[in-house]
């Protein structure tokens, strides 16, 4: 029996159409040119690096020995090179077989385990010179001044005009509305300062 998965990075849709924003129509329109049955594939819309793939999960229990899975890249299917050496020789020993349309490898074959090694590496180098790339970028953008995270809400002119008015009289409410932001984080503010109504009744 012939078997494919596929899988995209997110389970997220669109706010507007109501539709996935990655989709895996050319994944399962690839698969399904490879011979595989469209009731045949399964899919996830979860990171790679993700452990819990309830479809993968599911393909897993499904395959018996002569099966063969085939998937639209190496790395669909694996978490890490680790992971997919792992994957490929587990099914391996039940007698099943990985072929993988992009990269051109049958671990059915002469060289496929050995393909599948040097491939596996490479992916695991590549997601780890990104994650480089994007510690870089942040340790330069706190270098030249910059912030990671979200921005706060307030920015301490306003956090000190918040307090001003509160302890002139205002609201939380009525501050909320002036600042255009939530209650909570009116509430935060005066917090942070160390005021509260009892600072205001003792003036």
């Amino acid at each position: 029996m012939i078997y494919g998965y596929c899988r995209v990075s997110t389970h997220k849709k669109d706010k507007d159409t109501g539709e996935y924003v990655q989709t895996t129509d050319l994944q399962r329109d690839a698969l399904v040119s490879a011979g595989v049955s469209a009731d045949n594939i399964y899919e996830d819309r979860i990171s790679g690096t993700t452990a819990n793939r309830p479809g993968l999960d599911e393909l897993l229990t499904k395959v018996q020995a002569g099966d063969e899975i085939i998937i639209w890249k190496l790395d669909r299917l694996g978490r890490s090179a680790r992971n997919l050496l792992e994957l490929a020789e587990n099914l391996k020993q039940r007698g099943v077989n990985i072929r993988s349309l992009q990269d051109g490898i049958n671990t059915g074959g002469k060289l496929g385990g050995f393909l599948l090694t040097i491939l596996g590496a490479v992916a695991q180098l590549e997601r780890e010179n990104i994650r480089d790339r994007v510690t870089a970028g942040i340790a330069t953008s706190l270098a030249n001044g910059g912030r990671i995270g979200r921005k706060k809400a307030l920015n301490s002119y306003a956090r000190k005009e918040v307090v001003d008015l509160f302890l002139k009289g205002k609201t939380v409410t009525e501050l909320s509305r002036t600042f255009s932001v939530g209650r909570a984080t009116i509430q935060r503010t005066l917090s942070n300062a160390g005021v509260s109504a009892s600072s205001r009744e003792s003036m």
